[in-house]
């Protein structure tokens, strides 16, 4: 079952994606919220599966918001509301979010839906799949992966690098390629996107050795 958060201005459509969802029995809304700093509280509280957000609510920043959230519940997936995917700013801001799946609140429940029972958003034409093909594992060389799964593990730069027999610079060199990579700013968000998109497993034991 995915344990849903919604985060909805509005009291009607909140009450109504509450009622609608209440007839899924794969979907269980565990948390309501209003604001930003709700949604945030809420998660922290009752742990989702899946927060759904409007990413083109102008009262906070959806990015800095995700980054909150995913540094108390890094395994979280988050789903975007706006008025529609040919918005390219709030395709953007979904971007920069570190989102992966952004829904057209015109396009109605059925979108809703499929976006929180699928991860991958397979064919459905009404969720956007966002295009962050860069965060890939392929796109991540073995030694990025190692020095991620390290910072995953809470081990410092410093104790990174004794680890890697590397030079604290170096870890931060690789530190900064990879948020690149994965379009995000910070270890917490990087640790979280990886795990989202199986770059890294939470317990994952890789060979060290590999890569420079």
């Amino acid at each position: 079952m995915t344990r849903a958060a919604i985060q909805q201005r509005q009291r009607l459509f909140r009450e109504g994606l509450v009622l609608l969802l209440a007839e899924v029995p794969e979907v269980e809304v565990v948390a309501t919220a209003v604001t930003g700093d709700e949604l945030h509280d809420r998660c922290v509280d009752c742990r989702p599966d899946v927060a759904v957000l409007e990413i083109d609510a102008e009262e906070w920043d959806p990015c800095r918001l995700a980054q909150r959230i995913q540094r108390r519940l890094p395994g979280i997936r988050f789903v975007g509301t706006c008025r529609s995917l040919d918005d390219s700013a709030s395709v953007d801001r979904a971007r920069r979010a570190g989102l992966r799946q952004l829904v057209a609140r015109v396009d109605g429940f059925a979108a809703l839906l499929t976006a929180l029972q699928d991860d991958a958003a397979g064919p459905a034409p009404d969720v956007r799949t966002l295009p962050l093909d860069a965060g890939h594992r392929d796109a991540l060389t073995p030694r990025e992966v190692g020095v991620l799964e390290l910072i995953g593990a809470g081990w410092t730069s410093r104790e990174i690098s004794d680890r890697l027999s590397i030079t604290h610079k170096t870890v931060e060199n690789h530190k900064q390629r990879i948020f690149g990579k994965l379009g995000v700013q910070n270890q917490a968000h990087a640790v979280a996107v990886a795990m989202r998109r199986g770059l890294i497993r939470p317990d994952g034991v890789i060979d060290l050795t590999e890569g420079a």
